[in-house]
């Protein structure tokens, strides 16, 4: 019997934070499937499972999600309208399609949002860019700034889609020949059900 699925037991195979986050859903080859964000509370877990965030900044939006319920309840359902349009927007990046002008247009309603509340801090020598304020919604800024990071400076090469589960992934490996979100997991699958295919051809 397989481990209950849990975000303390979630891989993070994307590379990338808007990535993992992405592959918040398990498997989207299939149509059920276990979803690991349902709540606010379990997107704070997912921060806190990454280490995107520091436990101080997790604790405060903890403490504003208990004082705001109804906000947080919106900024979660926000937060996941973004996982699905990020999915969309990289599946046509690494098809080497224009994106659906309305995503692209979703898309820069976000930009504009989180990057209106950014700014350069001086820490250790070297500046450093962090959100302004304590707010629900850094829960998606921090995501939005990770994607339009990464969707202008990677080529669609780099990014790839597992065959087996279809999670997304930054190929960083030498020879750009990684073909599974992971190779313990799907490529073992993959290897597995190969090796049958070939016994069973081979029984008369």
């Amino acid at each position: 019997m397989s481990a209950p699925k849990s975000i303390a037991t979630l891989r993070l195979d994307g590379g990338v934070l808007c990535l993992d986050f992405i592959n918040t859903i398990d498997n989207r080859k299939k149509i059920s499937t276990c979803d690991y964000l349902n709540n606010f509370k379990e997107l704070l877990q997912w921060y806190a499972h990454t280490g995107a965030l520091s436990p101080k900044i997790i604790h405060t939006l903890e403490r504003l999600a208990k004082d705001y319920p109804q906000k947080a309840a919106i900024v979660f359902e926000k937060s996941i309208v973004l996982r699905e349009l990020l999915h969309r927007l990289f599946a046509a990046f690494m098809s080497g399609k224009n994106p659906v002008a309305t995503d692209l247009v979703q898309f820069n309603s976000y930009i504009g949002e989180a990057y209106a509340n950014i700014e350069m801090a001086w820490q250790a020598g070297t500046g450093k860019l962090h959100f302004n304020a304590p707010a629900l919604e850094q829960v998606y800024w921090w995501l939005v700034k990770s994607a339009a990071e990464l969707y202008t400076s990677a080529s669609p090469a780099q990014i790839k889609e597992c065959p087996a589960c279809g999670w997304i992934f930054m190929d960083k490996s030498r020879n750009g020949s990684r073909k599974w979100c992971s190779m313990s997991t799907c490529g073992d699958v993959d290897k597995v059900t190969r090796n049958y295919q070939r016994t069973k051809r081979k029984k008369p």
